[in-house]
């Protein structure tokens, strides 16, 4: 456990995201590193000033899923450093600036949605491929396409998508719950440094918004074409659609023709 990785998963700490062992052993390391937990408790801090004193208002989805999409990417806070004299995890630092700024506008879900970010499915893709690729969300099981599938499919009501992928080299899946809704997670690992994310869950579910659920924008678009696609900064393209009974997002660096014609792919 190192410093680096302990600013990854604060987040994910904070919003209650990690199975209790790994819970435990971030906040060990907290309790050791001084600076670490200061990190920690200023993002508890924080995030419930913004949740209970902020006004919200309504941003454009696309604003609001960059601004978190360059959040996670942030690799520095040098910025912060200079005003402050003290490094801080970039999302910490984004965080505090909406608190302390004078006239800054809060940029979470729009209040007609009322729903938390926690429970927004393109939020969660983001925040799992994040995880993904820094290693804090380990694989189940990694296998062919049709073992992932056949372990997938057991532990879940909806008709699970473990697309054949060309050029291959790795498929991985990982079960988990959301609040009582369960989920599968398809990873792919193409070549050398292209990695696919793919979330999964009940459609019927994700459309009720009743526990997970989705902007307004890309549920409108769902029900008219069955395909949400929004390439966004960072280099993130994130790619809705139904497939069968099942809602399934999700995320990779490809550009979106490219990430489309590979999960539509019938081989």
């Amino acid at each position: 456990m190192n410093c680096n990785e302990f600013n990854e998963c604060v987040c994910e700490i904070v919003d209650k995201r990690l199975n209790e062992e790994r819970t435990n052993e971030l906040l060990r390391h907290a309790d050791v590193c001084p600076h670490c937990k200061y990190e920690f408790q200023t993002m508890q801090a924080t995030k419930n000033i913004v949740h209970t004193k902020m006004k919200r208002q309504s941003v454009p989805a696309d604003v609001y899923y960059s601004i978190i999409n360059a959040t996670l990417n942030s690799g520095h806070s040098s910025w912060f450093k200079k005003l402050f004299g003290v490094n801080l995890n970039p999302a910490i630092a984004f965080v505090f600036l909406a608190v302390v700024g004078v006239g800054l506008y809060s940029v979470f879900v729009p209040q007609n949605n009322r729903m938390p970010e926690e429970a927004n499915i393109i939020s969660q893709s983001l925040k799992n491929y994040q995880a993904v690729i820094g290693g804090s969300i380990k694989p189940q099981l990694v296998s062919t396409e049709d073992d992932v599938h056949s372990f997938l499919e057991k532990d879940v009501s909806f008709e699970v998508n473990v697309p054949k992928m060309k050029g291959c080299s790795s498929c991985a899946g990982v079960l988990n719950s959301f609040k009582g809704v369960k989920l599968a997670h398809v990873v792919y690992q193409l070549g050398d440094k292209s990695i696919i994310y793919i979330y999964q869950a009940d459609l019927a579910e994700a459309m009720s918004g009743n526990i997970i659920g989705l902007p307004d924008e890309a549920k409108e678009e769902l029900i008219k074409t069955d395909w949400y696609v929004r390439e966004l900064e960072g280099n993130r393209t994130i790619v809705l659609w139904k497939y069968k009974n099942t809602l399934c997002s999700a995320v990779s660096e490809m550009k979106k023709d490219e990430m489309i014609a590979l999960l539509t792919d019938k081989e």
